[in-house]
């Protein structure tokens, strides 16, 4: 109904446009308006046989020769319906003195017909060609929109198991070190499942919700891990009526437990420091690296690799982003946007 309404429209402000041009040369309203709904069936062949059967057929085939050859019988038939038309309605009315044959001996009479024929056909064929290009763009973005969420997705259905298995060996190891805790470790746990399963898989999550997975992480790790870490956590400014993409921030603080903390017999160290402000997250996290280790073969992990890529899906261009390494530490510098409700 929609398609069928735009071609309406299109005629009938063809019809006034034309008429309103003959009108300023020629002031003889009926005339032009007999004469443009006289030669509107030569017009609809032109377009539609044009549009419908030559264009796909031919021209968007690359058959460029086939289709001019086809456009010019188009033509010469729509002249000669026009010239029926015109001569069976309008000069009857108009021009009862003039001799009404066929084929006049003043071919220059076909000449006006023609350029008519060929104006509108031209004139549709952009419009219709500009109508599918649009179409098409507006098809492949969603494409691209479609894969990106189905990506998006696959990378937080990556992360899910390996966040969990990480977590679940650091409950193990308390379990059997420290069993008097055990019920408060699975308490946090049971937190952290739950924001994993339900709201990690939303767009955006609140702020305040995120911050507390991660602080639900950090206790858990605290646990494990005891004296031998010596760890500075702060969250300053407003979390509050703030969102974020889920688990953008935890992969970051999970690698410097699992990479700077896990092989450490020694004493050790992480510094995070959360500031929130109005529009911008930041977060400036360090962590101690024992020198005598051998570094892993995959020290970003799956999570770093994936929070990265979520990163540029999510922000473009839009985040920043620095990883600096010395002998001795490990510094995350990350400034997300934030989004309000």
């Amino acid at each position: 109904m929609n398609r069928l309404l735009s071609h309406l429209v299109f005629w009938c402000l063809y019809v006034i446009f034309t008429v309103a041009i003959y009108y300023v040369q020629e002031p003889n309203l009926g005339l032009h308006v007999i004469y443009e709904l006289a030669s509107l069936p030569a017009k609809l062949f032109s377009v539609y046989f044009t549009l419908y059967f030559i264009v796909p057929r031919f021209l968007l085939k690359g058959k460029y020769w086939q289709a001019a050859l086809q456009v010019g019988l188009v033509l010469v038939v729509g002249v000669l319906l026009l010239r029926i038309f015109v001569l069976s309605s309008v000069y009857p009315l108009y021009f009862p003195d003039v001799e009404n044959t066929f084929f006049p001996n003043d071919l220059s009479k076909f000449v006006s017909p023609l350029l008519d024929l060929i104006i509108v056909t031209i004139l549709a064929m952009v419009m219709k060609l500009l109508k599918d290009r649009e179409k098409q763009e507006i098809d492949r973005l969603g494409r691209e929109k479609s894969n990106v969420q189905n990506e998006l997705q696959l990378l937080k259905s990556q992360l899910h198991p390996h966040f969990l298995f990480n977590t679940l060996n650091g409950l193990y190891a308390q379990i059997l070190n420290n069993p008097e805790v055990a019920a408060e470790t699975v308490i946090k746990l049971s937190d952290l499942l739950r924001f994993i399963i339900y709201e990690a898989r939303k767009t955006l999550v609140n702020l305040v919700d995120d911050l507390d997975c991660i602080k639900n992480y950090i206790a858990l790790e605290r646990l494990r891990y005891g004296s031998k870490l010596q760890l500075s956590f702060s969250i300053s400014g407003t979390a509050v009526n703030k969102k974020i993409p889920p688990l953008l921030l935890l992969p970051f603080i999970e690698n410097s437990f699992k990479h700077g903390i896990a092989n450490d017999h020694n004493a050790c160290w992480i510094k995070c420091a959360i500031d929130v402000s109005e529009n911008i997250l930041e977060m400036d996290l360090q962590n101690s690296i024992a020198p005598y280790i051998e570094e892993e073969k995959d020290t970003k992990g799956i999570g770093i690799l994936n929070v990265r890529q979520r990163l540029k899906y999510n922000y473009q261009e839009r985040f920043s982003l620095t990883t600096e390494k010395s002998e001795d530490s490990y510094h995350v510098n990350l400034k997300i946007p934030l989004v309000k409700p």
